[in-house]
């Protein structure tokens, strides 16, 4: 499959990451595996948003570029991504139970893609309201969903 740049960056930035964790401690790999996942995942970013992906990977080097130091060993994870992480999980773990039994799979089906919300969940109201938010020119007006990207959402 042919990879755009940007794809390419992407995908060497986030094995760069892995490698950097695997170079840690047994004890502290998990929590450097944690904050990669972490920060390529949140915040959900739209394939089309050049800018934001270009930010995020700046942003992302340099702390890699930190973390890569061989002076950290530990890194602290917040409460918030360890449930984030646990939900992930337990995410990843229905979808294979829905895909593994007929019965779900036929219930599955018949969920469009626009009654799912970002995560997988049906939440429909939330997910039109937000696709009618578009300005004069049609296009999103919330690019980021409401919060700039490494700005703390102001």
């Amino acid at each position: 499959m042919t990879r755009s740049g940007l794809q390419q960056d992407v995908i060497n930035l986030y094995r760069q990451g892995v490698r950097n964790a695997m170079s840690k401690t047994v004890e502290a790999r998990q929590s450097f595996l944690l904050h990669l996942r972490y920060n390529f995942r949140n915040p959900p970013l739209g394939q089309r948003d050049y800018t934001a992906i270009e930010h995020q990977l700046r942003r992302m080097s340099r702390t890699l570029e930190m973390l890569s130091e061989p002076s950290t060993q530990r890194i602290s994870i917040s409460p918030e991504w360890k449930d984030w992480w646990a939900g992930e999980v337990q995410n990843a773990r229905t979808r294979t139970k829905a895909t593994s039994s007929p019965q779900s799979a036929a219930s599955s089906e018949s969920t469009t893609s626009l009654e799912q919300g970002p995560g997988g969940e049906i939440d429909g109201e939330e997910t039109k309201k937000q696709v009618t938010k578009k300005d004069e020119g049609g296009r999103d007006r919330d690019q980021w969903g409401g919060k700039l990207p490494g700005h703390g959402g102001t």
